[in-house]
């Protein structure tokens, strides 16, 4: 799929500068990242001191940005190719967890908790979604806020919080947490509360780093909330402005975020096959001139290419709120999910064949596809998974939505 319309000059000198990063950053130390963090953080700050950081937010907050969707696409794509772990994180501290405070206009968040993402050093954003209890419950559009089992009550100026949440990315490291809660279950999404979380409140802890099979470069961890207390500034928006932030800006934009990265590590995983079965000889011949290979490789790109041409197509959407209208439309949020669902099944059918071309070669780090296919698969569990986001499809073709 040809982007060179789709693309400013910038943005493809963009795409070229990290796609030479990510060979020579990344690419060469895939396996070793997997297992040594001091390595991944050297590889983050890098991406800080070109500036990707701080990129992410608007001059007055002391950043470049902020970068519009089809940039961001550009640096998730790219940054995938080399590991899905460290796009995951360089998007989240590069404005994704603050965005809706930006969007919903709350400066006193903005004031006090942007400018450090706008400086020299790494710095991490969190965003806890999914409850220990209840798992994709708090995700699930058709439970409208009730599924979420984190409580927040106003005690005077302050958001008391309690409960906890299991898996969010870079839990124990970030500075801030955005939090989803919900004041009364009963009141579905008037409930919803996104309450941001100094790290260092008090009553606030974490489990110990999760075991994981893939995207090991992106740490999660359990957060615990006893008692924890903010200022009532710190909730976002207030009732009913947070859920249309939460199912818009969050759950329909992480979305198309995803997708992003599950198109690099497709990209990934077809380019390793591309050069295997041409160096890779079977009856005197490339295995990729042999009939049977040719065809699953081009299984493979008419999906790479379909997916590109879909992501960047919805950036350009994403960009054009008088042609498309807001990202909290039912009509846009189902549009990022289901690109979502075809770019994390077209991913795993991308490696899925790519394993069959190199056979047992596959199987071993030496050939890299191997973190390729775990990583994949990761990209089908979070946000609630493929059934929860499928949900979020129909919202947008059904007149009602009553399951």
């Amino acid at each position: 799929m040809q982007l060179t319309h789709m693309l400013t000059e910038e943005q493809k000198m963009l795409q070229e500068t990290l796609r030479k990063f990510v060979d020579k950053e990344i690419m060469p130390i895939r396996e070793e990242l997997e297992n040594d963090y001091s390595l991944v953080e050297s590889v983050l700050q890098k991406l800080v001191d070109m500036g990707i950081q701080k990129g992410g937010y608007p001059p007055d907050c002391g950043g470049t940005g902020p970068f519009p969707p089809t940039t961001r696409a550009v640096i998730q794509t790219e940054l995938a190719r080399g590991d899905g772990g460290i796009a995951m994180i360089t998007g989240m501290n590069a404005g994704e967890f603050l965005m809706p405070a930006l969007l919903a206009g709350n400066k006193t968040v903005v004031e006090k908790f942007a400018p450090p993402f706008c400086g020299d050093k790494l710095n991490y954003g969190c965003l806890a979604m999914t409850d220990s209890a209840a798992g994709a419950d708090s995700e699930n559009p058709v439970l409208r806020g009730r599924g979420i089992s984190a409580r927040a009550k106003l005690d005077g100026d302050e958001w008391v919080i309690n409960g906890s949440k299991s898996w969010p990315s870079n839990a124990g490291l970030a500075s801030l947490y955005l939090t989803i809660c919900t004041t009364d279950p009963d009141l579905g999404d008037d409930g919803i509360a996104m309450i941001y979380v100094p790290g260092d409140a008090e009553g606030l802890s974490f489990g110990k780093p999760e075991e994981k099979m893939g995207y090991r470069t992106n740490v999660n961890a359990s957060i615990f909330f006893d008692n924890v207390r903010v200022p009532k500034e710190y909730r976002l928006a207030g009732p009913g402005k947070d859920a249309m932030f939460y199912y818009g800006g969050l759950m329909g934009i992480a979305q198309w975020s995803s997708a992003c990265m599950s198109l690099g590590i497709g990209q990934a995983a077809f380019d390793i096959a591309l050069d295997y079965t041409k160096e890779r000889k079977s009856g005197g011949r490339p295995v990729r001139e042999w009939s049977l290979a040719a065809g699953m490789i081009a299984d493979m790109a008419i999906r790479l290419e379909m997916l590109r041409g879909g992501i960047f197509n919805f950036g350009a959407m994403l960009e054009d709120h008088d042609a498309y209208g807001p990202p909290f439309s039912n009509t846009m949020i189902s549009r990022g999910s289901l690109l979502r669902v075809f770019a994390s099944e077209s991913c795993v059918f991308i490696v899925n064949q790519a394993l069959q071309l190199l056979g047992s070669n596959g199987l071993s780090p030496e050939y890299h596809l191997e973190k390729y296919f775990r990583d994949a698969h990761v990209t089908q569990l979070y946000l609630g998974g493929m059934q929860v986001t499928r949900y979020r499809v129909i919202k947008g073709y059904y007149d009602y939505f009553v399951m």
